[in-house]
């Protein structure tokens, strides 16, 4: 289009183009149509753009449904405050469910807590139940251990009395002996006879030599200690309403797109209202 034989179309191009390149009117670089020079004042629904009077008639616009923009821009307008408004409901709700995984979460490190201290309270009476019955153990062997040798001891005693006692008559014995002289060594065994008969002679078949064999024992517990301490234990343990366990039974579902709280204590799906 030829704007120089137009005085009034020139004059309005070169505003136009000036205010282009000032960039006073933004608004002006949309506001008409860069292939046809002509505001635009409709808006093509189904190409979902802004068009001139000329565009509407072209081949690329054929069968297309148009507006007028101020009539689309209402319409589009309240599409938007629409989509807002919903929007602003998908936020809330999802406030809230954030909300409510806090206090979950919350919920699961109190529980963790209670959980650890119960644990730690219940382990160091079990600590303090087993180190009380290893020492009543220890006492008891070490009581069965005195007992024991206390009767070792004596046998020993009776035996290195009776060994000494032995070796004593057996020395006398080899001093008559050596008394070479016939008259002599009658003179000094008729002499020492009756103290010689008296002794009392050494008798390992006897009953008070025989050796105390060790009968060292602990009963159940040598052969099965960890089982005796164990029924022990169970007259200690106070049963509870519910097992201790840190496995759900349902775990949850995170396969799928959709938010889900879960409550601490059961597992269960929290509902969350809109």
């Amino acid at each position: 289009m030829d704007f120089t034989t137009n005085p009034i179309l020139k004059s309005l191009a070169e505003k136009t183009k000036k205010e282009k390149e000032s960039g006073k009117d933004t608004e002006g670089a949309v506001g008409f149509c860069p292939e046809h020079d002509e505001k635009l004042k409709l808006f093509c629904i189904t190409d979902q753009q802004l068009t001139c009077i000329i565009c509407r008639d072209c081949e690329r616009h054929e069968s297309h449904k148009f507006k007028p923009v101020k009539e689309a821009a209402a319409s589009v307008r309240k599409e938007v405050e629409t989509l807002l408004e919903m929007d602003a409901r998908d936020i809330s709700a999802i406030e809230r469910l954030a909300e409510s995984q806090n206090e979950e979460i919350g919920k699961s490190k109190e529980k963790s807590q209670q959980f650890r201290s119960q644990i730690n309270s219940q382990f160091q009476k079990m600590h303090k139940f087993l180190r009380r019955r290893e020492n009543e153990i220890l006492n008891e062997l070490k009581d069965k251990e005195n007992d024991e040798l206390e009767k070792m001891r004596e046998r020993l005693n009776v035996i290195e009395k009776v060994l000494s006692e032995g070796r004593e008559f057996g020395e006398k014995l080899k001093s008559f002996l050596e008394i070479t002289g016939p008259e002599s060594f009658l003179k000094s065994w008729s002499e020492n006879k009756s103290m010689m008969i008296s002794k009392p002679q050494p008798n390992p078949k006897g009953s008070d030599l025989q050796v105390v064999n060790s009968s060292f024992s602990l009963g159940p517990h040598e052969s099965h200690l960890q089982f005796f301490v164990w029924k022990e234990m169970l007259q200690m343990i106070q049963p509870q309403a519910e097992k201790l366990s840190f496995k759900s039974q349902d775990p949850p579902d995170c396969s799928s797109d959709e938010l889900h709280i879960f409550d601490a204590d059961t597992m269960k799906q929290v509902e969350i209202l809109d």
